[in-house]
């Protein structure tokens, strides 16, 4: 009689001891959600873009808009003033501007027309003396700066002039050499001809519509994703100071971006633009060739999971005789990291949990999941089994979709902002370069709603102009 209920006593407690631990073992705690938000502070981004005016395309404005007389006056040609000449210098054929480095050199061919106006022998006789015509090449030169408004600055001197031909008129039967007196003429009036082509370049050669126009439509969203969720990339412009060099074959503008660089999935909240500021000289411990980019990138777990469930709802995983389907999956923060709810139906009819830490590989430039790894919590009886079903298809098959594509979305961010400001009316008259995506750093973090990425990277930027426009051509009277 003892020993049958000694062996009853043992039986009920390794019953009750085989209970607690299938209760135990099913009724495994979730890991914990994390409630609290995150406020991100993200750093400013510096944009060291050289913006380029082709020297061509600063002499063809000029071609186009300057046209005409450039000089008409009378000389007194004999102290008893007899003899007087009307002077006419036109334009002769393109005006040609080169750069030697240091300064720009503005070579303007002209015509010269001389008619006598009067002489000894009377007005009546001295309409009848053919006028002359001669040619001169006036080459002048400059040092180039931007004023507070972003128009080149240039302050044109008559460097020389060389005549093609003697300047040499017939009075009767005489011929008189004029060379000194056109010489003198010309210098007493290089100043409003220097002036006038000053007036023109700075005119002409304005960055402010230029570069108020990156600066405003950089501020607009662009977008450069629709698949598999719409993404667009904004710029908050703070401030902007540059540098003016010259070179061979162009006006090199350095200028330096300073800008929070955001890639958004909701536009309509919108921070107010900031208008551009005035030019100033950038430090010369600012000057670096290339940008160096901090991108603030964010997702929220509603739009993870709505990713999730459209790749993923419906899923049928086969192997080893079992069936399983994906009915439901839900992302979120925890305590262990990123967590994904997944609700599985067919032969394993149960809820799994699975965490880890997402980052983004620097080596291999990609974002993953570390130590995705998870917890099962259902009452199948099933559930080893279903463990060594799941382990890896279903680790691996979720895996894949949590990077969000960001991954090959930040790879693809130069091509696709050249592409997106290509298509805008900026790009009509400009050219801008984002090259050489180089990311140095990922910092992620997650709160309650959202996943935050400061992505921290160095590129290549430029701008080219690609053309100005003349408008109305001057002619000088």
């Amino acid at each position: 009689m003892k020993k049958a209920l000694l062996i009853t006593t043992l039986i009920l407690g390794l019953l009750a001891s085989g209970l607690y631990y299938l209760l135990r073992k099913n009724s495994t705690a979730p890991p914990a959600a994390i409630n609290e938000k995150i406020i991100i502070d993200i750093p400013q981004s510096t944009f060291n873009i050289p913006i380029i005016i082709e020297i061509n395309s600063l002499a063809d404005y000029l071609n186009q808009k300057i046209t005409g007389k450039f000089l008409e006056t009378t000389l007194i040609l004999q102290e008893s003033e007899k003899e007087q000449i009307l002077l006419t210098l036109t334009k002769a054929g393109s005006i040609n501007i080169t750069s030697t480095g240091r300064e720009l050199l503005c070579t303007l061919p002209l015509t010269v027309d001389a008619t006598l106006l009067d002489s000894r022998f009377g007005k009546t006789l001295s309409r009848l003396v053919s006028p002359f015509h001669t040619s001169i090449i006036l080459t002048l030169s400059t040092p180039i700066d931007l004023d507070r408004n972003w128009r080149l600055k240039t302050k044109f001197t008559m460097r020389e002039h060389q005549w093609v031909s003697e300047p040499v008129i017939k009075l009767g039967p005489f011929k008189k050499n004029i060379r000194k007196q056109l010489d003198d003429a010309i210098s007493q009036n290089s100043k409003s001809l220097t002036s006038m082509v000053d007036q023109e370049i700075n005119k002409a050669a304005s960055l402010r519509k230029t570069v108020a126009h990156v600066w405003h439509d950089l501020q607009k969203p662009i977008r450069i994703s629709s698949y598999p969720a719409p993404v667009w990339i904004r710029f908050n412009c703070s401030d902007i100071s540059g540098n003016i060099k010259l070179q061979k074959s162009a006006i090199v503008c350095f200028a330096s971006v300073k800008a929070k660089m955001l890639l958004v999935t909701d536009t309509t909240a919108q921070a107010a633009h900031h208008r551009l500021p005035d030019y100033r000289e950038l430090a010369t411990r600012e000057k670096q060739p290339e940008s160096d980019l901090f991108i603030y990138a964010s997702t929220s777990f509603d739009e993870i999971n709505q990713q999730l469930n459209r790749m993923l709802h419906g899923t049928e995983i086969l192997s080893k005789g079992y069936r399983i389907s994906i009915l439901d999956i839900r992302a979120y923060t925890s305590t262990e990291g990123l967590t994904v709810a997944v609700d599985t139906g067919g032969d394993l009819d149960g809820r799994f949990y699975l965490s880890g830490h997402p980052v983004f590989d620097i080596t291999t430039q990609r974002l993953n999941v570390q130590n995705f790894d998870f917890t099962v919590n259902s009452g199948s009886l099933l559930v080893e089994r279903g463990d060594e079903v799941l382990h890896d298809l279903l680790r691996e098959r979720i895996a894949s979709k949590l990077n969000l594509g960001l991954d090959t979305l930040i790879m693809k961010l130069p091509a696709l902002i050249n592409h997106a400001i290509a298509k805008g009316k900026t790009g009509r008259t400009i050219d801008l370069r984002v090259e050489n995506l180089d990311i140095k750093k990922c910092d992620i973090l997650m709160g309650k709603e959202m996943i935050h990425f400061i992505i921290n990277a160095e590129t290549e930027t430029t701008i080219r102009l690609k053309k100005i426009k003349a408008g109305r051509a001057i002619r000088i009277h």
